[in-house]
């Protein structure tokens, strides 16, 4: 199954030519040992990524975000989730439904196609741990077209969950990552396809885009950027985003552009604060609901929150202060789709004028 380059039409590449731009550092497409000289950045200007002395002066600097006493908990559990999910599936109508494992996890159904998203079921990297559960196991994940991986990092491609779905589908499915992340998926992975932004493959009639975001990777100490990073446009009968992690720029404008709208788009709700040290790599709420206008995206399906205590906010705060935003720009409740782990969306109408229907919300206490 070999990528294909989208076309993309001459005025918007003069519009936002710098998010058409190639991501590698070095040099054109090589294989073989030359692949692992390759590094890759982001070809706009932003602010300074992390250095080792920021993590050092966040991890030092006590958590001004959190109420005195705080202790992470788990969000409350949706009994029996994946099965009423499937059983709910045998008779909907819908041609997308849009299930949330939690994290950055999800597996979407598009026009009978069944893919999964960032796929991670326990410990981030074997030590972070896991504050809720996930909505779904990797036995459950079966007949599935393809997994998806947007980054490198380990509490969005995690080897021993790969390696559970691979065993689940009888290692028939293909896997497809950013370019140069191959070699760090397991061996049950057997197909892997790696592309770069704006290349797609078809499966099962589906288009599966990657597209830009603003990250970085490294999954350990000598491969800092040796594997791009992104997110997907998924193509059928509706459009469906996963930013993937990335801080806020304007490549949503160029991906909205060139698909010329979203209906819905997963969108991070987590790991924001501070601000002066995720900024420039996560995005705030308010961030992320400038990118659903940016996106010109009917839908927003909040993600990357209450699963890891991964950063200063309370891991419910990102829903909170979304809703509220959400309000004083006029983004209804009927485009706001804020749910449980275990809950879902389902599409129905044509592109850019549809609607949605949720399952379990999330409700604050």
């Amino acid at each position: 199954m070999k990528p294909t380059r989208l076309t993309i039409p001459d005025l918007v590449r003069e519009e936002f030519e710098t998010y058409f731009a190639s991501a590698r550092s070095h040099g054109p497409a090589v294989e073989g040992a030359a692949q692992k000289r390759i590094t890759f950045r982001n070809p706009w200007s932003h602010a300074k990524l992390p250095s080792l002395g920021d993590v050092l002066r966040w991890k030092t600097g006590g958590k001004a975000a959190r109420p005195a006493g705080y202790r992470a908990r788990a969000l409350p559990s949706v009994p029996d989730a994946f099965e009423n999910f499937v059983a709910a599936g045998a008779s909907s109508d819908a041609p997308s439904r849009v299930f949330w494992i939690g994290h950055a996890s999800f597996l979407l159904e598009l026009d009978g196609a069944r893919f999964v998203i960032d796929p991670i079921f326990g410990r981030a990297g074997g030590v972070v741990p896991r504050v809720t559960p996930a909505a779904a196991t990797p036995s459950q994940l079966q007949g599935l077209a393809a997994v998806l991986i947007t980054h490198g990092h380990h509490d969005h491609l995690d080897p021993s969950s790969l390696s559970r779905i691979a065993l689940a589908n009888e290692k028939s499915i293909p896997f497809i990552v950013p370019r140069g992340l191959a070699s760090t998926l397991p061996k049950e992975c057997r197909q892997v396809i790696e592309l770069e932004w704006w290349e797609y493959v078809t499966i099962d009639g589906v288009r599966v885009h990657l597209v830009p975001a603003q990250h970085w990777h490294r999954r350990g100490m000598l491969d800092h950027n040796k594997g791009l990073w992104g997110g997907y446009v998924l193509e059928g009968t509706h459009r469906i985003f996963h930013s993937g992690d990335t801080g806020y720029f304007g490549g949503f404008s160029a991906i909205g552009k060139v698909f010329g709208g979203i209906d819905a788009a997963c969108l991070p709700l987590g790991a924001y604060e501070p601000r002066w040290f995720m900024g420039s790599q996560h995005m705030s709420p308010e961030q992320s609901l400038q990118a659903l206008l940016d996106l010109s995206a009917t839908h927003f399906v909040g993600m990357h929150w209450g699963a890891y205590d991964l950063s200063d906010e309370p891991v419910d705060a990102g829903p909170h202060l979304a809703r509220e935003v959400a309000e004083s720009v006029g983004i209804g409740d009927e485009r706001l789709h804020i749910v449980l782990p275990g809950g879902y969306i389902e599409l129905r109408g044509d592109r850019g004028s549809t609607r949605a229907s949720e399952q379990h919300r999330f409700e604050p206490a």
